[in-house]
């Protein structure tokens, strides 16, 4: 199930951005912050199933203009499942099948990920991580 993060979903959050970032996990912070600026753009990926009722995955989008991907993630047990294409999908049904994200230029797996969702390339932003260049990836 897709719905809005609760501050009850902090703690699950912040393990599931160490294991997916670790080498520049938000902070406790930065997500409260975006609880507020994207309170009905912070998406998190819950398991329903019977006694589970875990997050698996959260998305932070900025919806206006062509739509900006801040932020996905999902728990390494959940990956490979569809989740974080489900909530991309979310994402694009809520800025008309457009939006753009900013991704590692190491990153293969991620790069791989929008690829196949038909995300290209736009334009490099060098040292945009401060040791890496980012590269900015759209779907128009």
């Amino acid at each position: 199930m897709i719905r809005k993060f609760r501050r009850s979903d902090l703690d699950a959050i912040l393990r599931i951005e160490k294991q997916a970032f670790p080498k520049s996990p938000y902070s406790s912070f930065t997500f409260l912050y975006y609880a507020v600026a994207c309170s009905n753009t912070f998406l998190v990926y819950e398991d329903e199933r019977k006694n589970s009722n875990k997050i698996a995955a959260y998305i932070i989008f900025y919806p206006e203009g062509q739509g900006h991907i801040v932020s996905i993630a999902v728990h390494p047990v959940y990956r490979r499942r569809g989740i974080g294409t489900e909530l991309v999908g979310e994402v694009l049904k809520r800025t008309k099948g457009k939006a753009s994200v900013e991704v590692r230029e190491s990153n293969e797996i991620a790069k791989e990920f929008y690829t196949h969702l038909g995300f290209s390339l736009r334009t490099i932003i060098p040292n945009y991580y401060g040791d890496e260049n980012a590269l900015v990836m759209i779907l128009l």
